[in-house]
């Protein structure tokens, strides 16, 4: 019988994905967090996605342990493809379900959880590219070499009739 040497096994192509929440309160203030460590930056809640865990569970988690909100997620907004990290960021519309409950003391990750009218001025790339594409550009644009897909700000005032009346915004 003829030897059969094995098929090579080509590295698999990877990107990091990440989520992120486009939270408006009704006063249109969007949510962000400001993190514990680190450059201390702004931000939109979110994270990273686990391997299995789909795009919505990532989100509704990273918004919980983040924020104490629950959330339910709508449609997409946009996204941000970060080539120089090898990384990929999905930014979605939610709106708050439930009151945020106390978070827990073990929360090392982010330091502050507000409301803001404006992007404060120490804010992550894609909080200024994301915050830049919904409301508007930023007083200094983000310098992230990227590729960038935005969707029509039809699918959020859809998604927003469509949610029911005793919901926080």
């Amino acid at each position: 019988m003829p030897k059969t040497t094995p098929k090579a096994s080509r590295p698999r192509p990877t990107k990091e994905v990440s989520v992120m929440a486009w939270i408006e309160d009704e006063a249109k203030n969007v949510l962000l967090v400001r993190q514990a460590a680190g450059l201390k930056l702004w931000t939109l809640p979110g994270g990273k996605v686990k391997r299995g865990e789909s795009l919505v569970k990532a989100l509704k988690r990273e918004v919980r342990e983040e924020t104490g909100f629950r959330v339910q997620v709508g449609s997409l907004l946009g996204a941000l493809d970060r080539r120089d990290k090898d990384a990929i960021t999905l930014l979605f519309a939610a709106v708050t379900t439930a009151p945020a409950r106390k978070l827990k003391q073990k929360q090392k990750e982010i330091k502050k959880v507000t409301f803001q009218t404006s992007l404060p001025k120490k804010a992550s790339p894609s909080a200024k590219y994301f915050w830049s594409a919904r409301r508007g550009p930023v007083k200094r644009a983000p310098k992230i070499r990227a590729v960038t897909h935005q969707f029509p700000s039809t699918a959020t005032r859809e998604y927003k009739i469509a949610k029911k009346p005793n919901q926080l915004a």
